[in-house]
């Protein structure tokens, strides 16, 4: 995976990307609302909603990504990371809310199946939404690969759970319209709902893990320990602690004591410490860094699980 990139540029590609998803969206909520005019088809309606509600977590991400990315002011030190975390959490309950709609829906049209008419308007609402949904996936894909967003992954995992949605309507409409097997339709809108409700879980998941304060994940965190025993005058290290800001993975805070010889001169230690720390920043430039000497002869001999 590529380094991150900087606030600056990561802030532009974030925002085409939500203008060229809320583009697309708005485009697949008019077909597919014809198609369910023509059809009828819970299934349809299925892809509907979850296409409305697709534009509405957009626009609310739109918003919310945006303050993310404000500078910290006087009254917020830490900057604003945790909104684009937040724009993930509210993605992941709206998604979950009508899933459990369209659950519902799905068992009422088990028990008084209808057929669906018009079922070839249907189905090419349907191909042509798989083709757009697959160049919008490549596209955040991209995104993913260059700012490492959390809510860039959301809505990427979310498209791509689409392409196989859609991909499940279309034969749920064949099922229906060519071989008279009415209930395809709502088992199927069912199965659909239940994928998009473990999803959500997921989601909620990752975003919780920001917002209560969890450490960076392991590979992070030992590529930052590599960095600070790299240099020949750091003898160990303990207290480290890590957290991820909200935005990129490689906006983080982290703090860590460093251990260094007894002799060394003060000069001499805020020195090894500018260094550190220019090395942190290097690879990761969005990084906000504590980092605190102690010489080796008052570090307490305790194993530290860092």
């Amino acid at each position: 995976m590529s380094s991150p990139i900087r606030q600056r540029q990561y802030s532009k590609v974030l925002r085409r990307s939500t203008y060229i998803t809320l583009i697309t969206v708005l485009f697949l909520i008019s077909i597919k609302a014809v198609a369910f005019w023509f059809t009828g088809s819970i299934v349809i309606l299925s892809t509907l909603a979850d296409s409305f509600f697709d534009f509405v977590i957009t626009a609310t991400n739109f918003f919310l990504v945006r303050a993310s990315l404000k500078e910290e002011t006087d009254e917020h030190r830490f900057g604003f990371g945790k909104y684009e975390a937040l724009s993930a959490f509210i993605e992941a309950m709206f998604i979950f809310v009508v899933s459990i709609f369209i659950l519902y829906l799905s068992v009422q049209r088990v028990i008084l199946p209808e057929t669906i008419p018009y079922t070839n308007i249907a189905l090419i609402v349907m191909v042509v939404s798989i083709i757009v949904n697959f160049f919008l996936v490549r596209y955040q894909s991209n995104v993913i690969k260059h700012t490492e967003s959390t809510s860039a992954e959301a809505e990427h995992a979310h498209y791509f759970q689409d392409l196989l949605t859609n991909a499940a309507v279309i034969v749920a409409i064949v099922l229906v319209g060519n071989f008279n097997l009415t209930l395809a339709d709502p088992i199927f809108a069912a199965a659909i709902s239940l994928y998009m409700i473990y999803s959500s879980i997921g989601i909620f998941r990752k975003s919780t893990d920001i917002l209560i304060d969890k450490e960076v994940n392991s590979q992070l965190k030992d590529e930052i320990k590599t960095i600070v025993m790299s240099h020949p005058k750091v003898d160990g290290f303990h207290d480290f602690k890590t957290r991820q800001s909200g935005s990129s993975k490689g906006k983080f805070f982290m703090q860590i004591h460093i251990e260094i010889n007894e002799n060394t001169s003060f000069e001499e230690s805020h020195n090894i410490v500018d260094q550190v720390e220019e090395k942190i920043l290097n690879k990761f430039p969005d990084a906000e860094i504590i980092i605190h000497v102690d010489p080796n002869d008052v570090v307490e001999k305790v194993v530290w699980h860092d």
